[in-house]
């Protein structure tokens, strides 16, 4: 089938809004109809060249929409189910995926590099033969996308998939570092150091474990007023950050979460740890950014550092426990959307999130 899609083809040049023809669902995949896709800090990595890819590449892999075409062999999913897309369905019998990681299936981070499906085919092409590679397996930035059925994740009907386009990656990433890489506990303290779309889900995730103090902090003061406003109990620019930790705190912090994965943001995440703490690295470096450590800081403080992706969980088996959440009016979904653009304002929507937008930013097709 044709649709039209955003194709990244080199930095610093706009998405290219074009036809691509998509092959048909073979046996265990879907076909979905997108209805809202968030710009996610990994989309930008690509399209700022930070991270190497294949080109022309659909961009995008946090989404939801509604199934429209199925394969054989499906089951669970029937045409017109609302779902949300996943972008670690694994290949489902490596060690990883036995673990319940799929994340860390060895089969798809090679399909990640290549811009492939497991299968190490794309099925993409432009209407002139061209092949076109997809961002994380998915390739999202587009009005019909093809996956594994086990990367469509049904969605109830009486959540807004425009409001539930975040839980794809977001709110999986960010919930999931505070439930499951640090374990944290109700009473304990927090710092989370960068308040976008993923720090903003870290904050929701230690107000719903009950953490006595949560600190965001950003150099964007409308991502801070948002972390308030998400349970965050103070928020400050990086320069201040000392002060308020002196003043107000009078000691270090339980768990800190880097959701920057800059290297200077990464050091301060370390040293704002306490002794005995948890330091936890959410967000994704630049290719080959490299962080010096104080090895003797770190033995003799007994800090323990935790690299996290996609939540240290199945998202199959995550999705659930958030939709609860929502459905029993304790995460809101709404507060966490921003502005809308239509694929032909794919541009625009990038613009505004490299801007630093403190609510995610979607593309609606």
């Amino acid at each position: 089938m044709l649709t039209r899609a955003a194709l990244f083809r080199s930095a610093g040049q706009p998405l290219e809004i074009t036809e691509v023809e998509i092959d048909g669902p073979r046996a265990g995949e879907v076909v979905v109809k997108m209805a809202a896709i968030g710009i996610c800090g990994s989309d930008l990595h690509t399209l700022k060249g930070e991270w190497p890819t294949p080109v022309p590449v659909v961009v995008g892999h946090e989404g939801t929409g509604t199934v429209a075409e199925i394969g054989e062999g499906v089951t669970g999913l029937k045409v017109g189910d609302p779902v949300v897309l996943s972008w670690a369905a694994g290949c489902g019998s490596c060690p990883a995926c036995s673990r319940h990681r799929p994340a860390l299936c060895v089969p798809l981070r090679k399909a990640w590099a290549g811009g492939t499906l497991i299968d190490g085919s794309s099925r993409l092409t432009t209407r002139g033969g061209e092949q076109v590679f997809r961002a994380l397996t998915v390739g999202a930035l587009a009005e019909h996308v093809l996956v594994p059925a086990g990367a469509a994740l049904l969605l109830p009907a009486a959540v807004s998939p425009l409001h539930a386009s975040v839980l794809g990656c977001a709110a999986l990433t960010g919930i999931g570092a505070v439930r499951n890489a640090a374990n944290v506990q109700p009473g304990e303290t927090a710092l989370v150091i960068g308040a976008g779309g993923v720090g903003q889900f870290a904050i929701e995730g230690l107000r719903l474990a009950g953490a006595s103090v949560i600190v965001a902090v950003d150099p964007v003061e409308s991502r801070l007023e948002s972390a308030l406003a998400h349970g965050a109990t103070h928020a400050c620019v990086p320069d201040d950050l000392k002060a308020l930790v002196k003043a107000e705190l009078g000691e270090l912090f339980d768990h800190t979460f880097d959701v920057v994965g800059a290297p200077a943001t990464q050091a301060s995440a370390v040293r704002w740890a306490r002794d005995g703490g948890t330091v936890v690295f959410v967000g994704l470096p630049v290719a080959g950014a490299k962080l010096e450590l104080d090895s003797w800081d770190l033995v003799t403080r007994e800090k323990r550092l935790v690299g996290t992706i996609y939540g240290s969980a199945d998202p199959a088996e995550l999705l659930p426990d958030l939709l609860a959440l929502i459905q029993a009016g304790q995460l809101d979904l709404a507060s966490m959307v921003g502005t809308s653009y239509p694929l032909d304002a794919v541009n625009d929507a990038v613009a505004e999130s490299l801007g630093g937008a403190p609510r995610r930013v979607l593309v609606t097709p």
